[in-house]
């Protein structure tokens, strides 16, 4: 039996990737899938098909609507002025297809609910196995525990490619360990990189299954084996592309007009309720320092994700021990967990980090002074979710700016 699977990419293109697909349901291509697996994830079309026939009484096939799932977010309010922990999921612009349908079709709703749901994206990225040879590595401009950065250069754009080679902290430890322990060989030696390797590719995963504009984007990857002690490009075991930023110094950031501060301030808002509520669960980060984030067209972005993870501590586990049930910041024991830890922890290491930077009351129009004083007591005291923050600063910056509109 098949299954509908949308795509992310126009009509015509990927016609490799998809070669081996088995067939088309009116323009949506087709995956076989069997019937009986355990996660089988979407109604399978044709049941889909006969619901239509049988509701309707038609017998002609399907029609679906261009642009089907015009996008089903752009992180826009609903109508009681809150967004969906949902509304971050990306549906493809491009899927073009037959006839029209209405989108109070069943058939419509049954698809784009279970698209929804399960969030499927197939991305399109720039660089993969074939091309990746073609980037010019220029030099070394980032060295961390498990992970290099260097930038490079393809058809005059500069990008930034990761890799896990042998200069890195960890991989010369273990390399020092097999050595002492008089068990060098080349199979002992490739074992040191697995753990590198291993953080390189939850990166690469991490992306390929969340998606916030203050997230580094990713332009492609290539892995060929968990192999990485080659720095060669062309043969290099794990690569990763990334677009390329600039670092820069979070004392500077209060040097900025006040314009470009609070529109940081309201996406990086937007970006703890992403985290909050991405399709992984609620997401922690729990290495928040100044060289995980870039500008990249005055938009400041985290670049580092290895570490990021949806654990959120454990309580009520053992009723004889005194507070075991207490959780940090006074929250509930539910289910077992301290939820709403990891989202308060990214608020409080955001604000430490970057808010008191950008909301610096005094440096803000009058009109708007005493509120963004306000806003910094309550992240201080960790009152608000990264909704309620984006709702506050979003508010203030219209009042602002209308405010600089009425006088100029």
């Amino acid at each position: 039996m098949y299954v509908a699977m949308f795509r992310v990419c126009p009509i015509g293109s990927y016609s490799e990737d998809y070669s081996s697909l088995n067939g088309r349901f009116n323009g949506i291509r087709l995956q076989n899938l069997p019937r009986d697996t355990s996660s089988y994830p979407l109604e399978s079309a044709y049941q889909l098909l006969a619901k239509h026939k049988q509701r309707s009484g038609q017998t002609n096939s399907l029609p679906f609507q261009e642009n089907i799932g015009e996008s089903f977010s752009n992180n826009q309010p609903n109508n009681d002025g809150k967004r969906s922990p949902h509304n971050h999921v990306q549906i493809s612009r491009d899927l073009k297809a037959e006839g029209t349908l209405s989108k109070n079709n069943d058939v419509y709703n049954d698809l784009t609910r279970n698209w929804k749901h399960f969030n499927i994206q197939r991305p399109r990225y720039l660089f993969n196995c074939s091309n990746i040879h073609d980037i010019k590595i220029k030099k070394k401009i980032g060295h961390g525990v498990s992970k290099q950065t260097f930038l490079g250069e393809y058809n005059g754009e500069h990008v930034a490619v990761k890799m896990v080679t042998r200069h890195l902290r960890d991989v010369r430890d273990c390399f020092d360990d097999i050595k002492q322990r008089n068990v060098d060989t080349p199979q002992t030696r490739s074992k040191c990189f697995a753990i590198p390797t291993m953080k390189l590719m939850k990166e690469i995963l991490f992306l390929e299954q969340i998606n916030h504009p203050n997230l580094v984007s990713l332009l492609g990857y290539c892995v060929r084996s968990e192999e990485s002690d080659s720095t060669d490009i062309s043969e290099h075991g794990v690569v990763a592309v990334y677009e390329h930023g600039q670092r820069f110094v979070v004392d500077s950031l209060q040097l900025e007009s006040w314009q470009l501060r609070l529109q940081q301030a309201v996406e990086l808002a937007d970006f703890l309720d992403y985290l909050e509520n991405s399709p992984l669960g609620s997401l922690i980060v729990p290495d928040f320092k100044e060289g995980h984030f870039l500008f990249v067209d005055y938009s400041i972005k985290m670049i580092d994700l290895d570490d990021v993870n949806n654990i959120e501590p454990q309580c009520g586990l053992h009723p004889k021990i005194v507070d075991d049930d207490k959780c940090e910041y006074d929250l509930k024991c539910l289910r077992a967990q301290c939820i709403g830890f990891n989202a308060k922890t990214n608020m409080k290491h955001m604000n430490r980090l970057l808010f008191k930077r950008l909301l610096f009351p005094l440096t803000f129009p009058d009109v708007i002074m005493k509120n963004i004083g306000q806003v910094s007591a309550q992240l201080d005291s960790l009152s608000y979710s990264g909704r309620e923050l984006f709702n506050e600063l979003r508010s203030l910056q219209n009042i602002a700016l209308a405010n600089l509109r009425k006088h100029s």
